[in-house]
């Protein structure tokens, strides 16, 4: 069973249809076995599970959600800052390329934020075994 950071299948309909597809399924799933002794020993080049957007699977090692998680949340702040509900954005993650709105921008953001911490605290609790 796949760990899901945001579970799309519980989102409503209602929100699908406001907030769009793209928003809806956007999500992080985590490995189903990561080992602790890899990531003890070599914590940033460790397999942490694969983000799905656009209905494309992307593996992320736990140095690509910190680095990706950082450099989206930046780029979220700027687009709310000076954007508008409309505008799109570029956004490149591994080579590939995705056109996002600012809401799903947030949405990616915080997913990988989210990701980030929990494989952090799952390792510090003992739950890889």
């Amino acid at each position: 069973m796949t760990h899901s950071i945001n579970n799309p299948c519980g989102i409503s309909d209602k929100y699908r249809e406001r907030y769009g597809e793209v928003w809806a399924n956007l999500d992080f799933e985590v490995a189903e076995k990561i080992s602790e002794e890899v990531f003890k020993t070599d914590p940033m080049n460790t397999l942490i599970g694969e983000l799905c957007i656009y209905n494309q699977r992307i593996k992320m090692t736990y140095k690509d959600l910190i680095n990706y998680s950082k450099s989206m949340n930046i780029l979220m702040n700027e687009a709310y800052v000076g954007g508008t509900k409309t505008d799109m954005f570029d956004v490149r993650v591994k080579s590939q390329t995705f056109t996002l709105r600012r809401h799903e921008l947030r949405k990616l953001s915080e997913t990988l934020v989210d990701a980030s911490s929990a494989a952090l605290r799952a390792y510090e609790l003992g739950l890889y075994l």
